[in-house]
């Protein structure tokens, strides 16, 4: 039946699609001699769904989705300490005997977005042993070597340790694997992925490099980094972007897990951060060559996951509620394909609902449901520009608590409170502020405890802080 309902959703795009897929039998890095016999495909595009906003019903039912992935993680975590893969999260159903660290830094993201979202720590001890196996079997030493031709799997993995480790230190204000997240930073930072004509890798590092210098960008505004940006800024504008120039059609492009919105996501968050003003012309441009659907292949559902990422950046860069709506819509997608409600899905419509895999399960929650709740920690959630930095003290709170930030000139600010729901319960700012320092002030004696977020919002763009209130 799923595959019915996709070809239906694809027929009405009028696509024609050519499936062309390799023999891999999973996820895991291929070396060359397992794309030997990788083929480019034909890709087409068409008008996007309008889509429906996440709201209401559909908003409630993402969140179960959410926590029912959350939970199918743990089902698929090592939890053996005598194993020596203890904490790693084994890539699914249909490949038990397959571990990998990409796996295990996806899930840790998504078990401290859980608590992010609903203050409920119950995936804590699952996120520590993850990082024990992350530790055992870092990012920076994965299979596949660190050249720049084929050295692909390192910096996809420490793309997402560098964006797990991150997001644990933001939501649990814990420092202990900082250093870890620094190496796989230090570890992109270090190296580069080049083309080498009309290959495999040839749009497969495109994605890749894109993606680990996103997360590179990120990561050096989070830690002040300048040679972190720099570096992503210089691979951004001296490659990605020359590269997707001289061929677009890298956006609309399916390769090994990877896809075209991983590239558009990389750009719009490593060379376009540092050159916002560019964003109103290049985008347009080149936004059109990415698919609104993916070709059907083996990793079907990662690259509509990719997709929906990318359509998400395109519309928060240019505030387009039809690319944030195609967003919503590949979301609602990928939900669908969990036929068997338990959290998981499976790499292609094909598959049955016995061989959902944790990576693709963690795309649709990394890429498509997690932006359907209410704010992300700051990093996460900003649209190109320069935010001013805000502090909240105290928070956790019990009552009151303040929040300071100063404007370099004079700008038009809000600053909201919202619960996980994404329901505005406060307005403390709205309209011109002067430049220098502001102190808002946010009582909360008449709402419950629980976690809120404070969203910020000014020509640049937003930004968002958790608050935790306790009683």
């Amino acid at each position: 039946m799923k595959i019915a309902v996709r070809a239906i959703a694809l027929l009405a795009l009028g696509a024609t699609l050519i499936a062309l897929v390799p023999q891999a039998l999973a996820t895991p890095y291929w070396g060359p001699r397992e794309v030997e016999d990788w083929m480019h495909r034909a890709h087409s595009t068409g008008p996007a769904p309008a889509g429906p906003y996440a709201t209401g019903p559909m908003r409630t039912a993402w969140a179960d989705e959410f926590a029912l992935e959350a939970s199918f993680l743990n089902t698929w975590q090592v939890s053996n300490p005598a194993s020596p893969d203890y904490g790693g999260v084994i890539e699914g159903e249909a490949l038990q005997t397959t571990i990998q660290t990409d796996n295990t830094s996806e899930s840790i993201w998504v078990w401290a977005r859980y608590y992010e979202l609903t203050g409920d720590n119950r995936y804590h001890q699952n996120i520590l042993n993850a990082f024990t196996y992350s530790l055992r079997n870092p990012a920076y030493n994965e299979e596949g070597g660190n050249t720049p031709t084929l050295g692909y799997y390192r910096m996809y993995n420490c793309g997402w340790a560098v964006r797990a480790e991150q997001k644990y230190r933001d939501i649990y204000h814990d420092l202990t694997y900082k250093t870890y997240g620094d190496s796989c930073a230090s570890y992109i930072a270090h190296h580069t992925l080049n083309r080498f004509g009309n290959t495999f890798y040839d749009s497969l590092n495109t994605h890749v490099l894109a993606w680990a210098n996103g997360n590179l960008y990120l990561a050096g505004v989070h830690e002040n980094n300048q040679t972190w940006k720099d570096h992503a800024v210089a691979e951004g504008r001296d490659k990605l972007k020359a590269w997707v120039q001289q061929g677009p059609r890298v956006l609309g492009n399916q390769t090994w897990a990877m896809a075209g919105g991983a590239t558009m996501w990389g750009l719009l968050n490593s060379y376009f951060r540092a050159v916002p003003e560019s964003v109103a012309t290049w985008v347009p441009r080149y936004k059109g060559y990415m698919d609104y659907f993916s070709d059907p292949g083996d990793f079907t559902n990662a690259w509509d996951g990719w997709y929906a990422y990318g359509h998400r950046a395109v519309g928060l860069a240019l505030r387009d509620p039809d690319q944030l709506a195609m967003h919503i819509a590949l979301t609602n997608y990928l939900v669908g394909e969990d036929g068997d409600s338990d959290g998981g899905i499976p790499a292609k419509p094909q598959d049955t609902d016995q061989m959902d895999q944790t990576w693709v399960s963690n795309y649709m929650s990394v890429f498509g449901l997690s932006d359907a709740f209410g704010p992300l920690s700051a990093a996460d959630d900003v649209s190109p520009g320069a935010m001013p930095a805000v502090s909240v003290s105290p928070n956790p709170f019990t009552g009151t608590t303040r929040l300071s930030l100063v404007l370099p000139a004079a700008e038009d600010l809000s600053v909201a409170i919202h619960d996980v729901a994404g329901r505005r319960i406060a307005l403390l700012a709205q309209g011109t502020h002067a430049a220098g320092p502001h102190v808002l002030e946010w009582n909360a004696d008449r709402v419950p405890a629980g976690v809120y977020f404070a969203r910020i919002r000014t020509r640049d763009g937003q930004s968002s802080q958790r608050l935790l209130l306790v009683r």
